[in-house]
């Protein structure tokens, strides 16, 4: 039964996640441009940066996007494995259809995102998109291992 509820839950944040995803690739050129520009703006406000603003909100403006990229998909990860956790298939069966199923996404995701007016499909994105991925499964096997270490660790209860 507790495996059903997770299983449940796990794909409704794959579906919301996916969503969000299809959101910010429908967005045009510019919208999505504005978004990351107002994000590296407000820090370099909290930063007070004066000297080379220009730069650092144009360098910046590009790690904002690819992190954005990297951090959404390191959560579709998260929810994919913690899916894929909840039947009874080997591990690294699990992972190999986590990592193949966030590359297909991406693959699609930039697809998708090529239609939209100023944008279009990148291939580095397809890679930075999948390693997220990876990296989310990856944190959630550490978090396992280190749960697993600790309660092996602790004297039996009787």
């Amino acid at each position: 039964m507790k495996k059903n509820i997770l299983r449940i839950v796990f794909l409704i944040l794959i579906i919301i996640n996916s969503l969000i995803i299809f959101g910010f690739s429908s967005q045009n050129g510019e919208e999505s441009g504005n978004l990351s520009k107002s994000i590296i703006t407000k820090i370099a406000d909290i930063l007070n940066i004066e000297d080379n603003r220009k730069n650092f909100i144009d360098v910046g403006e590009k790690v904002i996007r690819k992190l954005a990229h990297f951090g959404i998909y390191t959560l579709l990860g998260i929810w994919s494995i913690g899916f894929l956790l909840t039947f009874n298939i080997k591990l690294k069966y699990q992972v190999v259809i986590t990592s193949i199923w966030g590359c297909i996404y991406a693959l699609t995701d930039e697809f998708h995102q090529s239609f939209s007016f100023g944008r279009h499909a990148s291939i580095n994105d397809v890679i930075i998109d999948t390693l997220g991925v990876i990296f989310g499964l990856l944190l959630v096997l550490l978090v396992l291992k280190i749960k697993e270490k600790i309660k092996k660790s602790q004297p039996n209860e009787q």
